[in-house]
């Protein structure tokens, strides 16, 4: 059976289930949004997208450590399910955060701690085919050289695999390892996550440090308020 005419199907992935329930509730409200999943992780939507299938896909940055999430997430759903749109909704809502979604295939970004109703404002623009950035992120992705509405798509890709801090400039690979460090994760529990080795993880971790000028763990926890991207 073929979806209501003009009806945007809206799949949400939160592992926080007052916020699952919460946003659903908000959104389904409204009379062209229908809410059809509602996944506390990301194996559960991969699996459900499969049988209820989304125009868009509302999805959290940062889940679980035993969760695949962020941008090996964003990637795993624009390749199996490409005619869906993936829009974030994160709390961690920040220039370098928001511009390595748009890189690597998300279509726009919305912070947790913004009005609720901007959520469908957001759904309706992505299913669109626009990107969505409210004006004052905009304004800083500007600054650090991200045009919002070209660069998901224009972008080649080999600069889709590298992220600008403060001038250094980190690949995809050493950006994740270094946000599940900074969330307390040890050099294990990140190659669990990603499926790698400990010694790979290692490696990308201090191959980032290298390139933070920081020398060892203590050393970068006193400067990481300096970078405020992760």
């Amino acid at each position: 059976m073929g979806k209501p005419s003009g009806v945007i199907r809206v799949a949400m992935l939160d592992d926080h289930a007052v916020v699952r329930f919460g946003v659903a509730a908000c959104i389904g409200a409204e009379p062209d949004i229908q809410v059809v999943g509602s996944y506390g992780s990301s194996r559960e939507m991969i699996v459900g997208l499969r049988d209820a299938p989304a125009d868009v896909l509302l999805v959290d940055y940062f889940l679980s450590p035993d969760e695949v999430d962020g941008v090996s997430l964003i990637r795993a759903l624009v390749a199996k399910f490409p005619a869906s749109r993936i829009l974030i909704f994160s709390a961690h809502y920040d220039p370098a955060i928001v511009s390595l979604a748009l890189r690597v295939g998300a279509r726009g970004f919305v912070g947790k701690s913004q009005d609720l109703a901007l959520v469908a404002t957001s759904i309706r623009k992505v299913n669109s085919g626009k990107v969505f950035i409210d004006p004052d992120m905009a304004y800083r992705l500007v600054e650090i050289d991200v045009n919002p509405t070209l660069r998901p798509t224009l972008m080649p890709l080999a600069e889709c695999d590298a992220l600008r801090v403060e001038g250094v400039r980190l690949s995809v690979k050493e950006s994740e390892v270094i946000r599940c460090f900074l969330a307390g994760l040890t050099v294990s529990e990140i190659a669990r996550k990603f499926a790698r080795s400990d010694k790979t993880i290692s490696t990308q971790k201090w191959a980032a440090f290298r390139k933070l000028g920081v020398t060892s763990d203590a050393e970068f926890f006193k400067l990481k308020h300096h970078f405020g991207v992760y």
